[in-house]
């Protein structure tokens, strides 16, 4: 169990990473939050931010391999705490299907003390292009 939770703990770092790199390549002033993660239960903050003419943008990386994705309600509130006091626009960064798909937070359903990133939420993300227009 302990090599598996590392692994994907591991495979998060990689994307959030991936994403921040991407970004930066398309001319955004772009990071990955030192701080974010499992080890940051009391800060408030993304796992990667972005800023460009402007605009500032605030993501919740997810990598998965099927769908739905369920987000804790805890990352969505800190997602949107930090987003609201930055002025940022908040997303969660999804990586499915070998592609970045960028859905806005208020996209996500509701369920339980949980949220959920369906299909059809997903097919109507902002792909990498979109986003970064």
């Amino acid at each position: 169990m302990r090599s598996e939770e590392s692994r994907s703990r591991r495979r998060g770092l990689d994307k959030e990473r991936d994403l921040a790199r991407r970004l930066w390549e398309r001319g955004f002033a772009s990071m990955r939050a030192p701080a974010s993660g499992a080890k940051a239960k009391r800060f408030v903050q993304p796992d990667v931010i972005a800023a460009k003419g402007g605009s500032l943008f605030a993501f919740e990386v997810k990598a998965r391999s099927e769908i739905p994705i369920y987000v804790e309600q805890d990352q969505v509130e800190k997602l949107a705490e930090w987003a609201r006091r930055a002025g940022a626009r908040p997303f969660f960064a999804i990586y499915y299907g070998g592609r970045w798909r960028f859905v806005p937070l208020e996209r996500a359903s509701r369920v339980g003390r949980n949220y959920r990133i369906d299909g059809e939420s997903l097919s109507a993300a902002l792909s990498m292009d979109e986003l970064t227009a």
